[in-house]
């Protein structure tokens, strides 16, 4: 039973040790079953042969020393040929899941090359007044943030693999660090005007993004040397990221990200993939 809520409602209770041997003793199990159907119909079979030669009063059939061993040979010879079937399946199944991966692996990469192209494009599309209301927290006051709410929704419906856009910036309220813009974070209030609220930040949870997201707005880059999933930056999807300049200083942080990301499941296989990129070769800018 728990082995079923594992397979078919994708929980994880059993070890994948116990799932496989759970597995194989389902095999063996229905392997056995389907022999012993198999032997059950032949003895029932011979069952009514000896019956009916009986009643016509047959002499005894005797099975030679020879067909006794034909027989021992035939049933081992089935033995390992649905062992060797089994097998074969088995291999199968990891050739097919190691070149789903594979395939996987190269649409990542490609899909990656993408996001970085995106942000090269998407940076010059900040217009000098959204700068403005980016590095004074003026977007309501200047009435950018409806030209802010319009660039974003643009990104995601103009770019390949339709990138969903975050921003972020120093947050100007003590005690927090950052603020963080996306489209969720843009609404219309009761009166149809748009409000802003960002989400604050006064750290993030992993001191590598921390320091990822410091040293941006200080224009260099992180080495990243593994799979990354935080608050803004996940270099498990596509992703790639730059910085916004004015006056010859960095304001804004610009991250995008591949929104239609399920490509790169694992296509039904129970091991996910554990893809992940370094980020952005080199520092973009607008």
């Amino acid at each position: 039973m728990l082995w079923v809520i594992d397979e078919f409602l994708q929980w994880d209770i059993l070890p994948p040790i116990w799932s496989l041997l759970v597995r194989a003793g389902l095999v063996a199990g229905g392997i056995i079953a389907f022999v012993m159907v198999v032997m059950n119909l032949l003895l029932s079979l011979a069952l009514l042969a000896e019956a009916s030669a009986s009643r016509a009063r047959l002499p005894d059939y005797v099975v030679s020393a020879r067909m006794k061993r034909r027989i021992r040979q035939s049933i081992v010879v089935v033995l390992a040929a649905i062992a060797l079937i089994i097998g074969g399946l088995q291999i199968t199944n990891q050739l097919r899941a190691s070149a789903a991966a594979e395939e996987a692996q190269v649409q990542f990469i490609q899909t990656q090359i993408e996001m970085d192209r995106a942000v090269e494009q998407v940076l010059p599309l900040f217009t000098e007044p959204i700068l403005n209301g980016l590095a004074n927290d003026t977007l309501i006051e200047s009435r950018q943030i409806s030209n802010l709410a319009k660039l974003l929704e643009s990104v995601q419906t103009s770019f390949p693999n339709a990138p969903t856009m975050i921003i972020v910036g120093r947050a100007s309220q003590a005690p927090f660090k950052y603020a963080r813009i996306d489209s969720s974070r843009i609404n219309a209030n009761s009166q149809g005007r748009l409000t802003l609220t960002p989400q604050f930040y006064a750290t993030f949870p992993t001191q590598k993004e921390t320091e990822i997201i410091e040293k941006l707005f200080e224009e260099q880059l992180t080495e990243i040397t593994g799979p990354l999933a935080g608050q803004v930056i996940n270099t498990e999807i596509p992703s790639s990221w730059g910085v916004l300049q004015q006056g010859g200083s960095a304001i804004a942080i610009v991250y995008l990200q591949q929104g239609n990301f399920s490509n790169f499941d694992n296509r039904g296989y129970r091991d996910a993939y554990d893809f992940y990129h370094t980020g952005p070769e080199r520092l973009i800018t607008n």
